[in-house]
């Protein structure tokens, strides 16, 4: 006797249309109509004789009963994927895929990866950049930098570094410019500002007891990558934040102005999906990572590159 499963076709729709909440964005995943996704739930709706998603307030709902099934079919598909995983030929060649974001591959991610290319040859790292969050369900992502006070996706996550901040700026700078004895005295210098944390001189000022006031000396750039390359040209004062400034630190391109730098409360966490843990590529590669975040400078091995 035949197993009594809809097709599956049906089953991917509805668990992707679940999990998006929208027709539109779950079709883009799979790659047809939004129509055709409508089509799909309603014949696994009919195949097991309940409603799964209803409609209310022009929005699609699930029911306790949809939120249930959602819930098993992406174990059930996290665990099939694993499975195909295992035995495919493409993961025989060693390649993996992780999603950061665009400054963080910049300025940390890619420097390290060559400490693991010399120590892991065999294994192949595609770097996909994004400044938003990714959802690792239904994607092919392997593993994700997240930041905030928690993971927020994947059924496994490993915290990285402590995110803190500290005015820094480059030697010859200080030099040219005078010491700076005391948190108040970074007024009369030139301050880098940067328009993707628009926030963070006046909390590090606040902290310190010192009114950021009106500021006749920004430089203003829109990327992290940009305000700590303008603080190397010795162009002024950045805020240094972990892990972004790491390889500038150990390299001596930046110095830390004050000794303490100042915690946020914030974490990069490393997230991966069950589906992909059972690649030993990936766990390798997870157990590598880990490790090099908690050395104490994972960066003073490499030379730089002029």
């Amino acid at each position: 006797m035949g197993r009594k499963i809809p097709p599956f076709a049906a089953i991917r729709a509805f668990e992707a249309l679940a999990r998006h909440g929208n027709l539109q964005a779950a079709g883009d995943e799979l790659g047809i109509s939004a129509s055709a996704i409508s089509h799909q739930v309603k014949s696994l709706e009919s195949h097991v004789g309940t409603k799964l998603l209803i409609k209310s307030d022009n929005r699609l709902r699930v029911t306790k009963a949809g939120s249930n099934l959602a819930a098993e079919l992406r174990d059930i598909l996290d665990r099939l994927e694993a499975a195909l995983l295992e035995v495919s030929v493409a993961r025989k060649t060693g390649r993996i895929s992780i999603n950061l974001f665009p400054s963080l591959a910049d300025l940390w991610m890619v420097p390290l990866l060559a400490r693991f290319a010399e120590q892991h040859p065999e294994i192949s790292v595609t770097l996909v950049t994004s400044p938003e969050k990714v959802d690792l369900s239904g994607s092919d992502i392997d593993l994700a930098i997240q930041y905030g006070v928690e993971p927020f996706s994947a059924e496994k996550s490993f915290p990285l570094i402590q995110e803190t901040i500290s005015p820094v700026c480059s030697s010859a700078f200080l030099t040219r410019r005078g010491p700076i004895t005391q948190a108040s005295d970074l007024l009369s210098r030139p301050l880098i500002y940067c328009a993707s944390a628009p926030d963070e001189w006046r909390i590090w000022m606040e902290k310190n007891d010192v009114p950021l006031g009106d500021v006749r000396h920004w430089l203003e750039v829109d990327t992290r990558s940009a305000a700590l390359r303008a603080a190397e040209q010795h162009m002024g004062i950045a805020i240094g934040r972990r892990p972004f400034v790491d390889l500038a630190l150990a390299r001596g391109a930046l110095v830390q102005i004050f000794q303490q730098p100042m915690p946020t409360g914030m974490t990069y966490f490393l997230v991966t999906p069950t589906r992909s843990w059972s690649v030993r590529n990936v766990r390798t590669f997870s157990t590598w990572l880990v490790a090099a975040s908690k050395a104490e400078n994972p960066f003073l091995s490499i030379e730089p590159v002029d």
